[in-house]
């Protein structure tokens, strides 16, 4: 697994794993409740597991000298989420 550093939204620094075999995005609701993001803007999936939502949000990656800025969608994730805080499915590449 390989971890990155990124900013969600402009505000929140975090740590993500981008794991190129998942084919979704996660990311814990800690990080999502400090962003302020309201629970209903977090739309509900038709799911077989269990989580608390989706949520669009824009990721920017800096690594000191490059920034690049992507938008995604995400699956928020419950706060016992024994995995990374953020996780990047397979689309992304820095």
């Amino acid at each position: 697994m390989v971890f990155v550093n990124c900013v969600v939204k402009e505000n929140i620094p975090i740590k993500a794993s981008i794991d190129t075999s998942a084919d979704v995005n996660c990311i814990n609701q800690k990080n999502i409740s400090e962003l302020g993001t309201e629970n209903n803007s977090i739309k509900t999936p038709d799911a077989s597991y269990s989580t608390l939502g989706k949520v669009d949000l824009h990721i920017i990656f800096n690594d000191g000298e490059k920034h690049k800025s992507t938008p995604g969608e995400f699956i928020v994730v419950g706060p016992d989420w024994p995995g990374p805080d953020l996780i990047l499915g397979g689309p992304y590449k820095i």
